[in-house]
């Protein structure tokens, strides 16, 4: 990203604010640099000032309201939407791909145009599926049985008729922010991922922020929503985009106008919003550093041997840019390690070269695996780059023994394709949890000959610490499904408590329970009557 001030030559990507897109009043803009070529791209995209901020927060806010009545009376019009947005989304593919590729450097086929545009359409179909289940719930409340609701809504409906008390989960009382991570420019998106649509769909109106190292794509995604809000009748400023911000001014944002906040990214800037949130009493769900452990319990040398091949497709799958990538194997001593180092350190260095989001990036995971190299880790690859450009790096392949890695601070996640083998030589779970926090996922590797009991009392040691537990099984692969958790005790999120994938499971995140006593039936919302 580089910084400036616009130029009249220089095409300028507008703010949505409103009901309408128009020119920032931001003196300030950036511009994108391709990953493919080093590129500077040719358009200009606004830094948007705290007034342009706040305005974009009073429609958001104005708009919430009618979210939420739609969410509680009219559930089916959110779905409708939700279904438009995957329409426009489909109109406008082959402009999405593109230059999301290119800002990205993510290949269009398969990842971009298939798996991860495929996974965008499919969570916007289970939203709105939700939304059709709950109007059937609704429907069936207004015909005299609410019990029914009381069984399958996910608001979770419940009446004491004795006391005369009834309460459910309904929308919060203000907009939605949600910013997306570098890594997945479609299917996490601020303007089209799962956070933005869980919230959607349970009733709130949505700020999108766009990110700096694609820019042009969120414009593209923000189109799209946009014109799916006028097709079906959505309240006008339900959703609001702006590419960019400085940190201070989306701290004002958030202290001012927002119900919660939806974050994908580093941890840095996730306990900046932490910080932030937490000074207001705003829910923040972030999700900010995994390294993903992996313990091989296996003595078997041919379960070794898989266990080695899959954990090296998963660290380097996707230049190794995935928030699940297991960038951590522990082994029970050095035996095993030297085993897996001469099975795969050939491996890594038989790879192509890397090409990560963005030059800084690269300039990043250098800078990580010369730091390790330097406090004691063992590098086994060639790090010398073979073809030109900022964005590219080596795979690399790294071990230490866990008394080296404990006492130099090395489980630190390294993003790009790394993975660090470490030799346990008898240090516990408890040891290196302690260092490493809690995670996203954490995975036990078994042979035939594992003892029932000795797996169970591995799982049982790593199950607090994870969210999603894993058993020779690498964690790399995201199914969206409501029984998916992605998400984590800290520092893998802000909290252990709420799940980003699933539907309706990640929509429970923007809701708040709300109680009447002594309220009429029909002055409550119609699951309650």
């Amino acid at each position: 990203m580089t910084n400036g001030s616009p130029s009249s030559m220089t095409p300028r990507a507008h703010v949505l604010v409103g009901d309408r897109w128009r020119e920032s009043e931001s003196t300030r803009s950036f511009m994108a640099v391709s990953p493919l070529d080093d590129q500077v791209l040719s358009e200009l995209f606004p830094i948007s000032t705290a007034n342009e901020l706040s305005a974009m927060a009073a429609a958001a806010a104005a708009a919430q309201p009618r979210m939420a009545h739609l969410a509680l009376h009219e559930p089916a019009r959110l779905g409708a939407f939700l279904r438009r947005i995957a329409v426009e989304l489909q109109g406008a593919k082959h402009s999405i791909v593109d230059m999301a590729h290119r800002e990205t450097a993510l290949p269009a086929e398969p990842r971009l145009a298939s798996v991860e545009f495929g996974r965008t359409l499919l969570q916007l179909e289970q939203a709105a599926a939700c939304c059709d289940a709950e109007q059937l719930a609704i429907d069936r409340a207004l015909a005299g049985d609410a019990g029914f609701g009381e069984q399958v809504s996910w608001r979770r409906p419940r009446r004491d008729l004795a006391a005369g008390i009834a309460s459910m989960l309904e929308p919060l009382d203000r907009p939605v922010l949600s910013i997306g991570p570098n890594n997945f420019p479609l299917a996490y998106h601020g303007c089209v991922g799962g956070d933005t649509v869980a919230a959607f769909a349970s009733g709130h109106a949505v700020m999108a922020k766009g990110h700096p190292l694609h820019p042009g794509t969120g414009v593209l995604l923000a189109e799209c929503v946009h014109r799916a809000a006028q097709a079906t009748g959505m309240p006008s400023g339900c959703f609001q985009f702006f590419a960019h911000a400085d940190p201070a001014d989306l701290a004002v944002l958030i202290e001012a106008s927002i119900g919660a906040v939806a974050f994908t990214g580093s941890r840095r800037a996730g306990l900046a919003i932490k910080a932030t949130c937490d000074r207001v009493g705003v829910p923040a769900f972030l999700e900010m550093s995994s390294v993903n452990p992996v313990w091989l319990l296996a003595t078997d040398p041919a379960s070794i041997d898989a266990c080695a091949d899959a954990w090296l497709q998963s660290v380097t799958l996707g230049a190794g840019q995935f928030c699940t990538k297991p960038g951590l194997l522990l082994v029970h001593d050095r035996v095993v390690q030297d085993r897996i180092v001469a099975r795969l350190a050939p491996q890594f260095d038989a790879l192509d070269d890397a090409t990560l989001l963005s030059i800084q990036g690269a300039s990043d995971f250098r800078s990580s695996i010369e730091r390790l190299r330097t406090t004691g880790a063992t590098l086994h690859t060639d790090p010398a780059v073979r073809s030109s450009g900022g964005a590219r790096v080596r795979p690399a392949l790294c071990s230490a023994s866990a008394s080296a890695a404990l006492a130099a601070g090395m489980l630190d996640e390294v993003f790009g394709p790394f993975g660090l083998v470490l030799a346990l030589d008898g240090a516990t779970p408890a040891s290196i949890y302690a260092a490493i926090g809690g995670q996203l996922t954490s995975g036990l590797w078994c042979d035939a000959g594992t003892t029932h009991d000795t797996a169970a009392s591995w799982l049982a040691q790593l199950r607090p610490h994870c969210g999603r537990l894993l058993l020779n099984k690498m964690p790399t692969g995201v199914t969206v499904t409501e029984s998916m958790v992605h998400g984590g005790p800290f520092p893998a999120t802000g909290t252990a408590t709420h799940t980003a994938v699933g539907f309706p499971t990640s929509m429970l995140r923007f809701a708040a329970r709300r109680c009447y006593d002594a309220v009429l039936p029909q002055f409550r919302p119609p699951l309650l009557r």
